[in-house]
């Protein structure tokens, strides 16, 4: 048993140093993808290409592809315009083509080595049990290998797990091991397809024609205007012009040409347009700003509709304006009746104001402690009491009630800073006086605050 056991482990390292010494393939330079559409035709992706949401991003190449730094612009596409079967199957032969031309001899010389001592350790042992044990370590490891390296040289490792298999029988016999392992014998998912044939590198033609098909497919208009301008780019690179070069050139210029018109008039129509509806909204005037709606949408048929995004967000922003109009309007109608309560409300508080008004000279003396003459505080102190009185009499509107109640504050004040004055100057008090100078302070404050919000509520509503 041992002798047949010892024949196969010979057998096995034998092909393995076999399989090591295969020669390996030249790698490649460049590893182009092809993106096959619904349509029939394909775009080249240089590099692998990414599933964003909706859309598939790659950089397409546009020039100089036999050169050390093609010119290249980073584009999407919509995902529903791929056949994603074949693109998904054509990437797969060419990431396992990539893989057996760059790393995959060395990951096979690799597994083939760590093969080879294991193998040695079970020539050197004489237990049953742990030679059974290292061999079936062995074929997990080749069980595994091809659907974790691109099905690369899959073939090989089918020999080596045929004759792995026939080790392991017999050396299960030789453990006294009766039950079949099927996790031993697993077989991993199929290789890539062998027979998917790379495709050749665009030609310069290609590669500019497949840049057009893409830009008049992209729904960003910067992207297409960037897009144009590298083709043009692409093709002054191009050191010996021809007939097809030239025509390019000029479909290029052309379509570059209408896109730069067309921004520069959907800029305008949205200057125009928010500008206009700016003022319309600061006048309240509704139904100006849903004319503007109406133009908008005119202009963009006139237009094309070449620019969905700006429309959608110039119209975005009528929304807006609009509404801030609609809100606007309905505060000048709250206003106009109000009004009559508003202006009742000031007539009735005219006289009291004006003798606060024509005590701001003392109560400014008073806050800089220059004054007034002690012959002018009893008049001063009159003049604000009974101001302050007659304005407690008056019952205001609602919306004037925190403007009645600063007005209320600013007299009690006045009356504390004329008689903290005068009490400062009959006790010669420098701490008094400094109380009917904050006091003073207060209240001239508080008037210029009320006054303010007086005229607030006095003004129609504006944005």
């Amino acid at each position: 048993m041992f002798t047949r056991v010892t024949r196969l482990i010979a057998r096995l390292v034998v092909l393995v140093a076999l399989v090591v010494a295969a020669p390996t393939a030249e790698a490649a330079d460049t590893l182009l993808y092809r993106i096959f559409m619904r349509d029939g035709s394909s775009l080249v992706s240089y590099g692998e290409f990414v599933r964003v949401a909706d859309r598939v991003v790659f950089s397409i190449p546009i020039s100089g592809l036999d050169t050390p730094s093609p010119v290249l612009h980073l584009v999407n596409i919509a995902e529903s315009s791929v056949d994603w079967e074949r693109t998904d199957r054509y990437s797969a032969a060419m990431k396992a083509r990539r893989y057996g031309e760059t790393n995959g001899e060395a990951d096979f010389e690799a597994l083939s080595t760590e093969i080879a001592r294991v193998l040695s350790d079970v020539g050197r042992t004489k237990d049953p049990a742990r030679r059974f044990s290292l061999v079936s370590e062995a074929r997990r490891m080749l069980a595994a290998w091809p659907a974790s390296h691109y099905g690369y040289r899959a073939a090989d490792v089918a020999q080596l797990s045929s004759l792995m298999d026939e080790a392991i029988a017999e050396l299960r016999a030789a453990a006294g091991q009766s039950r079949f392992n099927l996790d031993l014998v697993a077989t991993a998912s199929a290789p890539p397809p062998s027979n998917e044939a790379a495709l050749p590198p665009p030609t310069p033609r290609e590669s500019i024609e497949q840049a057009f098909a893409v830009a008049k497919e992209t729904p960003d208009p910067t992207e297409r205007v960037s897009l144009l301008q590298t083709i043009l780019a692409g093709l002054q690179q191009i050191q010996e012009p021809t007939a097809w070069t030239t025509a390019l050139k000029t479909r290029a210029s052309v379509e570059l040409t209408v896109e730069l018109k067309t921004d520069k008039r959907y800029a305008a129509l949205v200057t125009r347009t928010v500008n206009t509806a700016d003022a319309r909204a600061k006048e309240a005037d509704v139904a100006a700003i849903e004319g503007l709606v109406k133009a908008v949408l005119k202009a963009d048929d006139r237009l094309g509709r070449r620019r969905p995004q700006v429309t959608a967000a110039l119209l975005s922003t009528l929304d807006s304006r609009l509404d801030a109009a609609r809100r606007l309007r309905l505060a000048r109608d709250a206003w106009v009746l109000r009004q009559h309560a508003v202006g009742e409300y000031e007539r009735r508080i005219r006289s009291p104001l004006e003798r606060f008004r024509r005590s701001v000279t003392s109560l400014e003396q008073i806050r800089q402690l220059a004054g007034p003459r002690p012959d002018a505080l009893p008049s001063l102190a009159e003049r604000v009491t009974d101001a302050w009185r007659d304005l407690k009499l008056v019952r205001p509107p609602v919306e004037a009630e925190a403007v009645h109640g600063m007005f209320i504050s600013a007299l009690q004040m006045a009356v504390r800073a004329a008689a903290s004055r005068r009490l400062a100057i009959n006790g010669t008090d420098m701490n008094t006086a400094w109380e009917a100078s904050s006091a003073a302070a207060g209240a001239l404050m508080l008037f210029e605050r009320a006054r303010d919000e007086l005229r607030k509520l006095s003004a129609p509503p504006g944005l």
